[in-house]
């Protein structure tokens, strides 16, 4: 009984105060030898696969169809760039680039010549200059129209009163005789003398033609019967207005079959007899002062 005795609330308090207080000893120990231990390298890791296991080389593959696709895609390359090549080929002939034209620098030196007049006046005829030396045509200064006077009609060195407006009629014939005047300068003839050439064939040539129409009137006269008389028979399916104009249309014609040639040949022998006379012309008068 004494060796079996119990143990009294003292003693188990002891003991509780013992193991508190050894734990923080125990705690102490072990963090100084974690610390004071060497710190060793991890070792390698090994491979568990063997190196002729780890990555197999890569198999190649055949795609067939991969294969068929890119065939049809180089053949259709090759039917279109020959199909293209024919059609250049075939068009080649027909297509012409268009030239070059290379630009010719003008001389900023050289200004423009200054335009002719409108009109100029009836020049003085009180001067005619020797005939010259005549060369081929060169370039010159265009020469103005001869504007005519008032009321007058004016072909060349022919003035008449007029009783109706001769405007039109006189700017055509001075047009005429200037071009005449201009090509007449180009060849080497003097102002005063391509002035009086060119109004005296103008107006030898409207002088001719009015001759020679009065002259072939007779023959004209009866071919202008014949060709009423042919329109008369030509307008009756037309009537009635057929019968008004087929005449007038026959005679008119007619009449112009014999006066158109003969009107012609008169105003070319007259303006060949004016020309030759203005050119042999014996020269008169001063030069006027430049």
């Amino acid at each position: 009984m004494g060796k079996h005795r119990a143990t009294g609330p003292s003693r188990r308090a002891a003991g509780s105060v013992v193991a508190a207080g050894a734990i923080p000893l125990i705690a102490t120990l072990i963090g100084a030898g974690t610390a004071n231990a060497e710190v060793l390298p991890a070792p390698p890791a090994s491979s568990l696969i063997p190196a002729a296991l780890r990555a197999p080389a890569p198999i190649a593959t055949v795609d067939p169809l991969g294969a068929a696709t890119s065939s049809v895609q180089e053949a259709a390359r090759i039917a279109v760039q020959s199909a293209t090549d024919s059609i250049t080929a075939a068009t080649a002939p027909f297509t012409h680039a268009a030239p070059a034209v290379p630009a010719v620098p003008r001389p900023a030196a050289i200004a423009d010549p200054a335009p002719a007049p409108a009109t100029r006046p009836l020049p003085n005829h009180a001067y005619l200059a020797p005939q010259g030396e005549l060369h081929a045509p060169v370039p010159v200064a265009p020469v103005a129209p001869i504007e005519a006077p008032p009321g007058k009609l004016r072909i060349g060195n022919v003035e008449m009163d007029a009783p109706f407006d001769p405007r039109e009629i006189n700017t055509g014939a001075a047009q005429t005789e200037a071009q005449l005047a201009t090509f007449l300068d180009s060849v080497g003839i003097e102002r005063s003398r391509s002035d009086r050439i060119a109004a005296q064939t103008l107006g030898s040539a409207a002088i001719g033609a009015s001759v020679a129409n009065t002259l072939a009137s007779p023959l004209a006269g009866t071919s202008a019967m014949v060709g009423a008389v042919a329109g008369f028979i030509s307008g009756i399916p037309f009537l009635p207005i057929g019968l008004l104009i087929g005449p007038i249309l026959g005679a008119a014609i007619g009449y112009a079959v014999i006066a158109g040639p003969a009107a012609a040949a008169g105003a070319a022998i007259g303006g060949a007899i004016g020309a030759a006379d203005g050119f042999a012309a014996a020269p008169y008068g001063t030069p006027p002062a430049q």
